[in-house]
């Protein structure tokens, strides 16, 4: 047992708090399962993954690949699937590049014409400029680039129409090739000159393809990345799906939607120079219809006209799809009309198949994502003689602070100067001046929905936001984003690295952060639906400001919520609210898992945080009730309930009685505070002691209480507690 004492200012009441060490051999271990398996789970899972949407698309690649195998000897032999992979990149070249276009919400019909120029350009550099092909290569790409950066500046920097935009420019590139081609092509044609380097571009193998399939391969997976990886492919994704959205974000739309155009006719300019290396020569044809012919091969891919959408696998598939479809009917024999006619048959056949799978799919997915499962909670325990009707209303002599100037302080937080802080639900970060605490104004506006608050050793505010992750914020207003993502779950279908909500933290003596991840299946709009689910689906991290790295320290718990590290600076505490219990780790050995320190709550435990006297105050969000408990032990109500019942009617916790209990060092009830059944201060789900005094928030208040204590350290301070006085 230790006895902690502080010097403290002249006049201040001192009375030293005791802090007995937990004991954490003693206490009993919580269950913690190394995985929550569902086949429910799994099948929502998929069906919430982005690739889902290709389903169809890759669907009818597998029946148009199964009908030629069954009705063509030989299509899809060794030899003339080299000889396909030979002719197929400069137009698999082209359709990436229409994607480009296409996600950042634009068209571009002058493909065709442009890789007619561009093949020109490579043919006439070579045979009539005869110039290397390592210059003819960049020659060729620039032109492609040229008539993009046309179409990007009309399209892009001055907002006129795509379609317009790129159908002139289709016909006056077609025009301009035309007449260069006249002019050109028989010299061309009669030219002699041979080049190695040519001939194995044209021609050549490199590993048993042609060198052109390889140059798609290096495009595609570059496109791919860009997507992925880059913050440019990620703009034009923005852009692409929301223009006044992405411009809010801060992203220049027209400069992102004229490199897209740039980026595109470069591509072309690529696959142009593929082409003039294999054939060798240009027709008056040569690109005629390819805009068209790939169009369909893009929204077969994407399942129509999808902008914001960058599917590079879906659309190589949609892409296969007409090209194997297009050279088995021609080798089949039949007319080049019935082809076109068969095609677009099949394709709109594809497409309505697909839209009607699309439209349908959301609805499969909230039929099964809501996966509820049995939980029994402890009986409520420890809270005898201390319950609403059993006590008189404590916090009926509250202050009230800041009424109608804040919405939603989930937390609050005091510096030692006294001076006030909250999160509010439009993403502020608020202070209240001290002493009076009048007024509120804006410390920073971080965005999202800042919830738990810390000070860390130097003075700085760290706060939890839903929907963002871990940011931290000066007192001069200027804020950084720590963390939004973990390590992924050993076992899981949907990509859980993205910290969803995180709710509290708390800051070890070394400076390590500890948080929660409350939910990592709901956001903060529906976290409501993690208790009706009542599966474990949160996680306590760690975030290591040294090396900036963050790891999951427990994952699976019932909606970890309230973080609070122990007097004794070994042991952390985390509020599990479903669970209606306080958790304690061991920061010293965390592989031995959480064991139990307080169960059976009466309520909902929200934030927990550190008393004067070496104990602890508990925020309750809500109530438990018999109803709820009972209907926790039957899933299969819930999720019927949640099927056929409108989500205003459904059952749930009682939130409109909050309150704030008061535990010993070991976790005992010693006291309890709440307000009448029509006060002010409902919801609770914060408080801290300062300077002999409570301050209580609420995620759904409007306001801030303040309540004196009495017989408390009137010198205490939250800072002090953790980093001393300076």
């Amino acid at each position: 047992m230790t006895q902690l004492v502080k010097p403290q200012p002249d006049g201040a009441v001192h009375r030293p708090a005791i802090v007995e060490h937990l004991d954490f051999a003693a206490l009993p271990r919580q269950h913690v399962p190394r995985f929550v398996l569902s086949p429910r789970r799994i099948f929502s899972d998929v069906l919430s993954r982005g690739w889902i949407e290709s389903a169809i698309p890759f669907l009818a690649f597998l029946v148009v690949v199964i009908t030629i195998l069954s009705t063509t000897d030989g299509f899809f032999s060794s030899g003339n699937l080299r000889t396909m992979a030979q002719y197929a990149p400069d137009a698999g070249i082209v359709v990436l590049a229409l994607l480009i276009v296409v996600a950042a919400g634009g068209i571009d019909l002058s493909i065709g014409s442009n890789f007619a120029m561009t093949a020109f350009v490579a043919l006439f550099g070579f045979h009539i400029l005869e110039l290397s092909v390592w210059a003819v290569l960049p020659m060729s790409v620039m032109t492609g680039a040229v008539i993009g950066t046309v179409n990007g500046t009309l399209a892009g920097l001055l907002g006129c129409g795509a379609l317009l935009t790129t159908l002139g420019t289709m016909i006056t590139i077609r025009g301009l090739y035309t007449l260069a081609s006249q002019s050109q092509l028989v010299e061309i044609s009669a030219s002699a000159r041979i080049d190695a380097a040519w001939d194995y571009i044209g021609f050549e193998r490199f590993a048993g393809m042609p060198v052109g399939f390889w140059a798609l391969v290096v495009v595609s997976i570059a496109v791919f990345f860009m997507y992925r990886q880059s913050r440019f492919g990620w703009h034009l994704l923005a852009v692409g799906g929301n223009r006044k959205a992405a411009r809010n974000g801060g992203i220049q739309v027209k400069r992102t939607v004229f490199l897209a155009y740039i980026m595109a006719g470069a591509l072309v300019g690529l696959a142009g120079f593929l082409y003039a290396a294999r054939q060798n020569s240009v027709g008056s044809d040569t690109g005629i219809g390819m805009e068209f012919f790939l169009l369909t091969a893009l929204v077969l891919g994407l399942g129509g006209f999808t902008p914001g959408r960058g599917a590079v696998v879906s659309v190589l598939i949609g892409f296969a799809t007409i090209y194997f479809l297009n050279n088995a009917m021609i080798n089949a024999g039949f007319r080049g009309d019935l082809v076109q006619f068969t095609q677009g048959f099949i394709i709109l056949s594809i497409l309505a198949i697909d839209v009607r799978f699309k439209k349908n799919l959301h609805r499969l997915v909230a039929s099964s994502y809501l996966d509820p499962v049995k939980r029994v909670p402890e009986p409520v325990q420890g809270a005898e003689g201390l319950m609403p009707d059993q006590i008189a209303p404590k916090l009926a002599d509250a202050t009230i602070l800041g009424a109608g100037e804040i919405d939603g302080p989930e937390d609050v937080i005091l510096d030692v100067q006294g001076n006030l802080y909250c999160g509010t639900r439009d993403g502020r970060i608020v202070r209240f001046d001290a002493p009076d605490h009048l007024h509120a104004r804006t410390l920073a506006k971080i965005g999202g929905r800042p919830l738990g608050l810390a000070f860390d050793q130097e003075g700085r505010i760290v706060t939890c936001v839903a929907g963002m992750g871990l940011v931290r914020v000066s007192m001069d207003g200027t804020h950084e984003l720590l963390s939004d993502q973990t390590g992924r779950s050993l076992i899981s279908v949907q990509d859980d690295t993205t910290i969803r909500m995180a709710d509290d933290l708390d800051i070890a003596p070394d400076g390590m952060i500890y948080f929660t991840d409350a939910t990592k299946r709901y956001d903060m709009e529906n976290w409501a639906m993690d208790l009706l689910e009542g599966r474990p689906n949160g996680r306590l991290l760690s975030y290591d400001p040294r090396s900036g790295r963050t790891r999951t320290v427990c994952d699976n718990l019932v909606f970890p919520n309230g973080v609070c590290l122990a007097h004794d600076r070994r042991h952390l505490l985390v509020a599990s609210t479903w669970e209606c219990s306080i958790l304690a780790f061991d920061l010293q050995d965390l592989a031995a898992g959480p064991r139990v320190l307080v169960s059976g709550l009466p309520g909902y435990p929200d934030n927990i945080n550190r008393a004067s006297d070496g104990g602890y105050w508990l925020a309750l969000a809500g109530m438990r009730n018999p109803v709820i408990d009972l209907a926790m032990k039957h899933p299969n109500v819930r999720r019927r309930m949640t099927r056929r019942v409108p989500p205003t009617n459904w059952l749930f916790g009682n939130l409109n009685i909050g309150g704030v209990l008061k535990l010993d060092s070991a976790g005992s009830i010693v006291d309890a505070f709440w307000d009448r059944p029509d006060g002010p201060l409902y919801m609770i789900t914060s408080m801290r002691e300062h300077k002999g005094a409570l301050y209580l928030g609420g995620v759904t208040n409007n306001k801030i209480g303040r309540l004196d204590l009495p017989d408390v350290d009137n010198g205490w301070t939250g800072p002090d507690s953790y980093w001393g006085q300076k």
